[in-house]
């Protein structure tokens, strides 16, 4: 029986390689090579052990995954629209289809704990449901978008990303024409969201960042952003205060990763009625001197946000077909499957060959994956 290879997370920090069968397909299934799986913070965090939405470990992480069909059934070609040899992503949602979120469409929000890269541990049948392997299972109700053959890897496994950030910022923020916009935080996920919020049509758009996010700035300012602060040298909601001209801000995203005050500061920089869209995990903190009055008084407008979904996935496709290049450059490592783990630490900030790094992009790299990486 033909195998596929697995970087498996056994425990904290603990990236183990392990064999599984390719499993056969039925009518309904398929199965997938993978091309690549992008990296986010999740990841990181999934790594050091904080963050699991489903069984927990051992589990192969990857949930930004592209690849091409090589096994699937009749029926799923027809819904899918796909077959044999055509390149693919699958969302990281698998929705049960009859939960009250999927009945209402939310397919975020749906109840089933069924995914790839955090939700299903390589006990549930048939193990391969994550991007960190050479092979990916493909469920029936799997949410599956045929690919442009002509993009680069590395830029199309932005694709899950961006699509984050079209929800966030278009979908659930309502970013539109002459719209201000605040993005705490240039990780992988912000950047995006700047070049999403420019290409909805916002008038202004605002990027904070540390001392540390110097070059991550710079890429904002490259994508869209018309103004970015640096919140170790200035006071942002000042600078927010003066860049508006008191007008303040119509929406603020958070995708800060841990940080509690970005939120605190981002109900003072919003309008009266304005909409703060929480997207940052803080792992596991808890978040203290929210100014309640403040929120009901303005009808400020907290909204919480998970994932893409199947219009923002199919937005982001088009953005990077028609963006590619402009896109290109949050590309900053490229790692293969047997460096696993040098990719997750180096996405973390632990190890670094002097570029910071946005976006990483780990490769199947199947040449490689032989019985010597598992031994």
């Amino acid at each position: 029986m033909a195998t596929a290879v697995a970087a498996v997370l056994e425990s904290a920090r603990n990236l183990q390689f392990r064999e599984f069968p390719i499993p056969e397909v039925s009518d309904d299934d398929a199965v997938m090579e993978v091309e690549a799986s992008g990296l986010c913070g999740t990841d990181y965090e999934q790594y050091l052990g904080g963050l699991s939405f489903g069984d927990g470990m051992p589990i192969i992480p990857g949930h930004e995954i592209i690849g091409r069909i090589t096994r699937i059934g009749a029926a799923a070609v027809k819904r899918w629209g796909v077959d044999v040899g055509d390149r693919v992503t699958v969302e990281p949602i698998i929705p049960c289809g009859v939960c009250e979120g999927c009945i209402e469409g939310a397919f975020t929000r749906c109840q089933s704990g069924l995914g790839y890269g955090m939700y299903r541990g390589t006990g549930t049948a048939p193990s391969l449901w994550g991007g960190y392997a050479t092979h990916v299972y493909l469920h029936p109700r799997a949410l599956i978008h045929k690919l442009p053959e002509d993009i680069p890897t590395n830029v199309t496994t932005l694709i899950n990303p961006l699509s984050n950030a079209i929800r966030w910022i278009y979908e659930v923020g309502g970013v539109g024409l002459g719209s201000t916009v605040v993005i705490a935080g240039p990780g992988q996920r912000g950047l995006l969201a700047a070049a999403a919020a420019k290409k909805a049509g916002a008038k202004t758009i605002i990027v904070t960042g540390t001392t540390t996010d110097g070059s991550r700035l710079d890429l904002a300012r490259n994508l869209g952003a018309t103004t970015t602060i640096n919140i170790d040298e200035e006071d942002p909601v000042t600078r927010v205060t003066e860049v508006t001209d008191g007008g303040m801000a119509d929406i603020v995203l958070d995708v800060s990763a841990g940080a509690m005050t970005p939120i605190l500061q981002g109900i003072d920089m919003l309008r009266r009625g304005g909409r703060l869209v929480l997207a940052g995990l803080k792992s596991g903190n808890k978040l203290n001197d929210v100014p309640i009055d403040q929120v009901v008084l303005r009808e400020i407008e907290l909204r919480g946000v998970v994932s893409g979904g199947y219009q923002s996935t199919e937005l982001a496709i088009g953005m990077i077909r028609e963006s590619a290049e402009t896109l290109a450059p949050l590309c900053t490592h490229v790692f293969a499957l047997r460096d696993v783990t040098n990719a997750v630490r180096t996405l973390g900030r632990e190890i670094t060959d002097g570029t910071d790094a946005v976006h990483i992009t780990l490769t199947s790299d199947m040449d490689q994956c032989s019985e010597s990486l598992i031994r």
